[in-house]
Formats: C-alpha cells, sequence, structure tokens
C-alpha cells in the first residue's frame, strides 16, 4: 500500500512538470539568496574576529574617554596606583599612495606582537625601540602605499588585517603628529586584587567588555542588519510564491487523496506520505539553494568588501569559505520554509471528507472564513510591529515595525479584495456581469498568495527604490554646496588641460 500511495503521489509531479520546476526554483532561489546574504555576513564578521586577534583587541576590556583622548597623566596614575594597563594611540595616516590605519602599542605590555615571516631576520627590542620609524604591515599594504613620502621603515608581515600599520607607540605619536596623547588603555587580563576602583581614580574613564569593543563589528552592524532584512524579505517573497504552488498541488490531488483513502490506506500513513515527498523536495531545493547562494556570495563578496572598506573603513580579506553557521541556517531555512508551505494544505488534507466534492463556488465560500482569519492575522502584524518598535528602540525596531506593516498589508490583501468584488457584485445588474464578478471572487482564494507576493515584491522595490534615490539626491545636493566655488574652468581637450 505504501509503495502504491508512494507512485500515485509522485505520478502528479510526472504529469505536472512545470509545477515542480516551479516549487523547486521558488524554494531554491528564496534559500540562496538568504544564504548568500549569511555567507556574506558570516565571512565579514569572521574577518572582523581574525583582525581583533591579530591586533590584539579581544584580549582584556578597554578603557575609553567620552573626549576620545587619554592624557599621560591620567595613564601614569592608574600605573601607579597598581592597574596593568597598556597605552593605544590610533588614527589615520597617509604613507605614501594610501591612506593606512596605524595602530601605536607599547611592545614591552602590549599583549601581542605581529611575527615576522621567516625569511626575515628576528628584530629584537632594543632595535625597534631605538631604531627608525618601524612600522610592521602586510604586503598588500606596501604595495598600495608604494615609496612612503616619511621616515619609515617597512617590514613585512603576515599577521596584520589590510590596510593597517602597527608600530610602537612613540612612533605612532611622531608620524599622527599627537604629542602626549592616548586614544584608549587595554586593561591587561592579570590584575591584582585589592586596588582602587577604577570609578574612583578615573571617573572620566568608560570600560567597554571585550566582546563588545571591536569597531569594525560595531560600525557595520547596521549594515549587516540590512543585509540580512533584504534576505529574509527576499524569502519571504518566494516562500509566498512556494505556497502558492503547493497549495495548488494539493487542490489538483484531492482527488487522489480521496481515491486513495477509500481503497483503505489510514489517513496516518497518507500523512506520512505528504510529508516524506515535502522534505525529499525541501532537501533537493535547499540543496541547490546554498549552492545558488554561495556563487551569488562570491561573486558579491568583493564588492561588499569594497563597500564596508569605503564607508567603515573595515577590511575583509580572503574568499568565500562553507561555514557550518550560513550552510545549517540556509537548509534550516530551506525546510522551515516547506514545512510553513505544505502545512495548510497537509492539514485540509488530514480533514478531508471521503464523498464530499466541493466545487469551485463551494471552495471559495470556505476559504472565505480562511480570509477572515488572516485579516484578524493581518491587524495581529500592525499592532505587534507597533509594539515592537515601542519595546526595541533603534534599527531593530524600526525594522519590526516594516515587517508587520508589509507582512499586516499583504495578509489583508484577500479581505479586501473580497469585499471589493462583494460591493461590485452586488451593484451589478447585467447577468454577464454577475457572471464576471461572481467567477472572479471564485478564483481570488487561488490567486490571493500570488497577489500577496506581487504586494510584497512591488512595496519593496518601491521603498528601496526611493530611499537609494533620495540617498544619491542628498549626498549630491551635500556635495554641490560642499564643492561650490565662484569660477569653474573647463578644458576641451587633453591637450589644452596640460
Amino acid at each position: 500500500m505504501i509503495r502504491t500511495g508512494c507512485i500515485a503521489l509522485l505520478s502528479h509531479w510526472r504529469r505536472q512538470p512545470l509545477q515542480l520546476v516551479t516549487l523547486v526554483l521558488g524554494l531554491a532561489l528564496a534559500t540562496g539568496l538568504w544564504s548568500a546574504v549569511q555567507a556574506i555576513n558570516a565571512e565579514a564578521r569572521a574577518s572582523y574576529a581574525e583582525a581583533a586577534d591579530q591586533l590584539g583587541s579581544n584580549q582584556g576590556d578597554s578603557l575609553t574617554s567620552d573626549a576620545g583622548i587619554i592624557s599621560l597623566e591620567t595613564y601614569a596614575m592608574l600605573r601607579r596606583a597598581g592597574w596593568q594597563v597598556t597605552p593605544v594611540l590610533e588614527g589615520r595616516v597617509r604613507l605614501g599612495e594610501a591612506w593606512v590605519r596605524l595602530v601605536g602599542v607599547d611592545i614591552l605590555t602590549y599583549p601581542v606582537f605581529p611575527a615576522l615571516p621567516e625569511e626575515q631576520p628576528e628584530l629584537g627590542i632594543g632595535e625597534i625601540l631605538t631604531g627608525p620609524n618601524m612600522i610592521f604591515m602586510r604586503p598588500e599594504t606596501a604595495e598600495r602605499i608604494g615609496t612612503p613620502d616619511r621616515n619609515v621603515e617597512i617590514r613585512l608581515t603576515n599577521d596584520l588585517p589590510q590596510g593597517v600599520a602597527f608600530t610602537d607607540i612613540s612612533a605612532a605619536e611622531t608620524l599622527l603628529n599627537r604629542k602626549g596623547e592616548i586614544s584608549r588603555l587595554l586593561l591587561l587580563p592579570d590584575q591584582v586584587s585589592g586596588l582602587v576602583p577604577l570609578s574612583e581614580l578615573a571617573p572620566d574613564l568608560v570600560q567597554t567588555v571585550a566582546e563588545d569593543q571591536t569597531d569594525a563589528a560595531r560600525l557595520t552592524d547596521s549594515f549587516h542588519l540590512n543585509l540580512t532584512a533584504f534576505g529574509l524579505l527576499s524569502f519571504a517573497v518566494g516562500l509566498f510564491i512556494v505556497h502558492g504552488t503547493v497549495g495548488l498541488a494539493f487542490q489538483q490531488r484531492r482527488t487522489m487523496f480521496r481515491t486513495l483513502r477509500a481503497l483503505g490506506m489510514p489517513a496516518s500513513t497518507l500523512t506520512r506520505l505528504v510529508l516524506f515527498e515535502l522534505l525529499l523536495l525541501a532537501l533537493l531545493a535547499g540543496s541547490l539553494g546554498l549552492v545558488i547562494g554561495y556563487f551569488v556570495a562570491a561573486a558579491l563578496l568583493p564588492d561588499v568588501a569594497a563597500t564596508l572598506r569605503g564607508l567603515y573603513g573595515a577590511s575583509v580579506e580572503g574568499g568565500l569559505i562553507l561555514r557550518p553557521s550560513w550552510f545549517l541556517s540556509g537548509l534550516g531555512m530551506a525546510l522551515g520554509g516547506a514545512a510553513i508551505a505544505g502545512a495548510q494544505g497537509i492539514w485540509r488534507m488530514s480533514n478531508l471528507p471521503l464523498l464530499a466534492v466541493p466545487g469551485l463556488i463551494n471552495w471559495s465560500g470556505a476559504n472565505a472564513k480562511g480570509a477572515r482569519i488572516m485579516a484578524v492575522a493581518g491587524l495581529l502584524m500592525f499592532a505587534g510591529g507597533m509594539i515592537c518598535l515601542w519595546l526595541f528602540q533603534g534599527l531593530t525596531g524600526g525594522f519590526a515595525l516594516l515587517a508587520g506593516l508589509l507582512l499586516g498589508a499583504a495578509l489583508l490583501l484577500p479581505a479586501i479584495l473580497g469585499y471589493v468584488l462583494n460591493r461590485i457584485a452586488a451593484r451589478t445588474t447585467s447577468p454577464i456581469g454577475i457572471w464576471v464578478w461572481s467567477d472572479m471572487r471564485a478564483q481570488l482564494p487561488g490567486l490571493s498568495l500570488a497577489l500577496m507576493a506581487l504586494l510584497l515584491a512591488l512595496a519593496t522595490n518601491i521603498g528601496v527604490g526611493t530611499m537609494v534615490s533620495s540617498f544619491r539626491l542628498t549626498f549630491t545636493g551635500w556635495l554641490d554646496q560642499r564643492l561650490a566655488s565662484e569660477l569653474y574652468v573647463t578644458a576641451k581637450s587633453d591637450t589644452q588641460a596640460v
């Protein structure tokens, strides 16, 4: 009986190959977009963590000042009081043809220092302290700099992020022209007990936990949150399409389900077979989506890295690595999306009467109750978005509000369309008009999911287009104001320009 049921279920896809392709590709594309976003975010965060490890930023808590500068007197006071702290001076400096982030540390007390390659001679601490301004950087950074226009000696190492130069704090003071200044103090792990609290010694200093002090991660949180939101929205739009395809497949196989039940197959067995079929399709679509997501992320990662470097000065290095976090996340989203898309159809199938054969109008009437439930859910989504905006301030609350508005509008759409069609049909007197509007009302349950997906896609396209256009116009206007001049000279040819 199970073998016969499997053959009967799979025969539908053989007769409807376009539905099978739509279902698999819809779920695969939704999973691919989501996994691509997660892969890019995971690669960026891994680069931030690696950079923090290389620079020693996560070796201990950090002390900063609201003024942005810590004086030498404060540092000396903490050291005399017994606190084990090490100074760090950071800033951007132009060396040759490129700007770099210069990090100056006290090499006698700083917990990590970049190692030189084996082919280079080992340096002593005395040579670094007494020699010329010696800075350490990656070969890629040195290549962008070219010939430095400062009195510095460049040493190459692979133990630093791109765009970062490491040196002694005294050399950093000279290169940055910031004598007697400290950007932050790093609290070393081994502290003596019984010390005077920091709140009494230096109440103007703010202590930041090591896990929360990675500058690149904090700066780019909003960027990655935007990527995640757009990936989730793309997945939701694809899920609506998959839901419509699965619902159509269940509707077309109602007669087959009743026949299998009439031949003696228990409802529980039929439900397990349908669940197994849905699981296989989800695994197939999810695997295909992960492959698509990998190639999409690999193609977009260089542009995203350039954007992060240009906007935030954050470096994302290396190629794309298959990480368990985004791999399992994408596969889980595919399985969860398939379960959500097929839940309604499986519930209707398990409660399907053997003898009732409802027609299109009766089916439409049965779905009217579902439209009302969806309308109530839409109103609850509106309220939930408002509550989230009140509970969670900032970007998280804003995105929750947008999600509530978009999903709430989509869930309200079938009820609004049904009400409009009913009002128009009530005012129609001609037989042909009554037939047209009644048929449209009967077709609405089958088209509602596609219309909801279209609403989300159009709303997203209009919103993102307006946001990008507004940002571009604002930035262009700002440039026009900043770069305004009393006289403009235009050269008609390159010769004249020279």
